[in-house]
C-alpha cells in the first residue's frame, strides 16, 4: 500500500514538473529568450515570463510545488526527508486568517525507505516563507537555514511541532579515522515543540530566533543487513545510547545574503551565523572512556556557513564557492549524543561518501562548483568537495582532510534549479545522489 501510495505522488510530482517543460513556448513582449541578439536583460525577462506563463497551466493545488511563491491551499511535496531517506513524496495544506490573522499549516512526507516526517505549525505564518527560518534543532548543519526563496521585510511568529520517525539511520563511528566496515544502524524517532520567531530587516539581513525542546528516543534499526549499534559499539564509545536525555534548546540564527536569485544563485553572497544550546534535563549513567563521573550531554553549537557566486569564463557559466565550519563545545565530562552529531558525507557535503560517514563534534568543510548552463533547462557542474572532522576546532587538521570530486546535471528554470543529479567519486568508491533545489 505504502508503495501504491508513492508511485501516486511521484507521478503527479513528474506531471508539475512535464507541463511547465514541455508546453507551447510563448513570446514575451519585447523580444525573444531565444533570440540572441536581445540583450541579456531583455532575454531573462522574457524566459522568465515564460516560466511563469507555463505554470499557469497547472491546476493550483499543484502549482504550489512548481512555485514555492504560493501561499495558500493544498500543495504536493516532493524531496528528501533526511539525507539517506531516498526520494519522499508527500502532502501539505495552508490556510492564512483563520481567524484574527492567525495562520495554520500541516504537512506529512513519506519516503520510499520508510522514514515518516509530520508538522504543524500554528501563528502569523504569512511571512514565514520570505523571512529567514532557523530550522529545528536536530537539523544537519549543512541546511541550517531556508536560504532558496527570496526574502523581502516582515517578521513571522509561530508554534511549531514536528514529529520525525527514522527507521534506518546509519553511524560508523566518531572521527574523521572511523572505519567502513564499521557501519551499523538504529532507529530514531521523537517530537519537538518550538516557537519560532523571524524577522527580515531588509531583503538582505534576517534574523531568527528557536525555542523550545527536543525529545527523541532510540531503537534497534530496520535495516536487516547491519548490525544495531548498540551491538557494533561499546555504549562509552556513543555518548546518549542507551538513554536519550530530553533538551530544552534555544538559539539565534543571522543572515545576510545579496544574492538575486536564491534558488538559483548567480550573483552575490550568503554569510550565516548561528548560536544554539542544547540543555539536557537529565543526565544518563554513562561514563566517557577513563571518566569516574557520567558524561555530561548538554552542549553549545556554533555554525558559520558562508557562500559565494560569481560569472566567469562566459555568460552561461557560474562560479559557486562554500565553506562551512562548525563546532560543538561541552563542558569539562560533556560529549554531544551519537544521535546529534554533526557529520559529512552524502548530497550535501561530501558528496563521494555515504551519508553521516564522517560525525564528530567539530567540522570544516569546503565546496567549489563551475556551474554551465548547456541549455536553457540544463546546468552541467563539476564539483570538488573537501572536509574533515575532529573532536574540538583545535584538533582540524589539513593533513586529514578528504577528497571527493565530481560532476552533476541539474534541471533549471531562469529562476530556480528543479532537481540535480550528482555523480561523485571518493577513497571509498562511487556515489550518485539526487535532490532538489541547488547544492548549496
Amino acid at each position: 500500500m505504502r508503495g501504491l501510495l508513492l508511485v501516486a505522488m511521484w507521478s503527479v510530482t513528474l506531471a508539475a514538473f512535464a507541463v511547465p517543460l514541455v508546453a507551447q513556448q510563448k513570446q514575451a513582449k519585447g523580444g525573444s529568450a531565444d533570440d540572441p541578439g536581445a540583450p541579456q536583460e531583455q532575454r531573462e525577462a522574457a524566459t522568465e515570463s515564460q516560466d511563469d506563463d507555463r505554470l499557469k497551466g497547472i491546476p493550483g493545488w499543484l502549482r504550489a510545488f512548481a512555485s514555492p511563491d504560493k501561499k495558500e491551499g493544498l500543495s504536493v511535496n516532493a524531496g528528501i526527508i533526511v539525507a539517506g531517506s531516498s526520494l519522499s513524496g508527500g502532502v501539505g495544506y495552508r490556510r492564512l486568517n483563520l481567524f484574527k490573522n492567525v495562520d495554520y499549516e500541516v504537512e506529512g512526507n513519506l519516503s520510499v525507505r520508510g522514514y515518516q516526517d509530520y508538522r504543524a505549525a500554528i501563528g502569523f505564518l504569512d511571512a514565514r516563507q520570505s523571512t529567514l527560518e532557523l530550522d529545528v534543532a536536530d537539523r544537519k548543519v549543512a541546511s541550517l537555514f531556508n536560504t532558496t526563496a527570496r526574502k523581502s521585510t516582515g517578521s513571522a511568529l509561530y508554534l511549531d511541532l514536528r514529529y520525525r520517525d527514522y527507521p534506518r539511520h546509519t553511524y560508523y563511528g566518531t572521527g574523521i579515522d572511523s572505519l567502513e566496515e564499521n557501519r551499523a544502524d538504529y532507529a530514531l524517532h521523537g517530537l519537538s515543540v518550538e516557537g519560532v520567531w523571524q524577522w527580515q530587516l531588509t531583503s538582505t539581513l534576517g534574523v531568527s530566533a528557536r525555542s523550545g525542546w527536543l525529545d527523541l528516543a532510540v531503537g534497534p534499526g530496520h535495516n536487516d543487513a547491519l548490525i544495531n549499534v548498540e551491538n557494533r559499539f561499546a555504549p562509552a564509545l556513543t555518548p546518549g545510547e542507551p538513554e536519550q536525555p530530553l533538551y530544552f534548546t534555544y538559539g539565534i540564527g543571522v543572515v545576510h545574503d545579496t544574492r538575486a536569485e536564491p534558488g538559483l544563485p548567480e550573483n552575490g553572497h550568503m554569510f550565516g551565523v548561528a548560536v544554539r544550546r542544547y540543555s539536557a534535563s537529565d543526565t544518563p549513567t554513562t561514563f566517557a572512556p577513563g571518566a569516574s563521573v557520567p558524561t555530561d550531554l548538554s552542549f553549545t553549537r556554533v555554525t558559520f556557513d558562508a557562500r559565494g557566486y560569481r560569472r566567469m569564463l562566459s555568460e552561461r557559466g557560474v562560479l559557486a564557492v562554500r565553506g562551512l565550519v562548525s563546532s560543538d563545545f561541552t563542558g569539562e565530562n560533556g560529549a554531544t549524543p551519537f544521535y546529534l552529531q554533526q557529520s559529512l558525507g552524502g548530497g550535501e557535503t561530501l558528496r563521494g561518501f555515504h551519508s553521516y560517514r564522517f560525525p564528530d563534534q567539530s567540522l570544516a568543510h569546503a565546496s567549489v562548483e563551475y556551474r554551465w548552463r548547456a541549455h536553457r533547462y540544463v546546468e552541467i557542474a563539476p564539483f570538488l568537495d573537501t572536509g574533515t572532522v575532529a573532536p574540538s576546532l583545535s584538533d582540524l587538521s589539513l593533513s586529514s582532510f578528504k577528497m571527493s570530486p565530481g560532476v552533476g546535471i541539474r534541471g533549471r528554470t531562469s529562476r530556480r534549479t528543479i532537481g540535480r543529479l550528482d555523480w561523485a567519486w571518493s577513497s571509498e568508491g562511487q556515489r550518485i545522489s539526487i535532490g532538489l533545489g541547488p547544492a548549496f
